[in-house]
């Protein structure tokens, strides 16, 4: 019959393991989802944003595509002549 504090110590020494390996693979993982998939995500909204100019693809958007962003002058501007209020000349 094996002694209870041989047992004992085997089922402590295979619970650090555990935890220990636990660990290690949470580390492992969070490093390599924030390396992997965070930081070239991050990256390249900095590029994009370095050079974005958001007027000037607002006027594009309008310039292009009419009726498509109520929120275009020309289109304020239709809305307001509909409702029957002035407004200065574009």
């Amino acid at each position: 019959m094996v002694a209870a504090t041989a047992t004992r110590n085997m089922l402590h020494q295979y619970g650090r393991r555990a935890l220990g390996v636990s660990f290690v693979a949470a580390v492992a993982t969070t490093a390599t989802f924030f390396f992997g998939y965070v930081q070239p995500r991050h990256e390249k909204y900095e590029r994009f944003f370095a050079n974005y100019d958001p007027y000037t693809r607002m006027q594009e958007i309008c310039a292009a595509n009419k009726g498509y962003m109520h929120t275009c002058p020309q289109e304020l501007a239709k809305l307001y002549e509909e409702k029957g209020k002035s407004i200065a000349d574009l």
